[in-house]
């Protein structure tokens, strides 16, 4: 089974972006350490049962929450949803079936 981690820079940070099972209706998260924790790392979280544009939409939304902390999560969303719908139509696509 391929890794579910991955390791990626973003905006100079590097950042754990991993794929599994959430609990709850979250599809994403992104972890950023607070004042008690502040040596915890940066991760990014996607449920891995996601696929498709679905999932696509999720994997930039959260990099958008990384990358721009101080944006609403409306306005997020919304760039996510419309930047999702452009590169699906693109036909970006998952090349391997067993890529996570």
């Amino acid at each position: 089974m391929p890794s579910r981690d991955h390791r990626f820079t973003i905006c100079g940070k590097v950042w754990l972006w991993r794929y599994a099972r959430l609990v709850g209706r979250a599809a994403g998260w992104t972890i950023w350490p607070d004042e008690k924790s502040k040596d915890q790392q940066l991760k990014i979280l996607i449920d891995s049962s996601l696929r498709g544009s679905r999932r696509l939409e999720i994997e930039i939304h959260e990099f958008l929450h990384a990358a721009n902390p101080s944006l609403s999560e409306d306005h997020v969303a919304a760039q996510a949803k419309d930047l999702s719908v452009i590169l699906w139509k693109l036909a970006y696509r998952i090349e391997k079936k067993d890529d996570k």
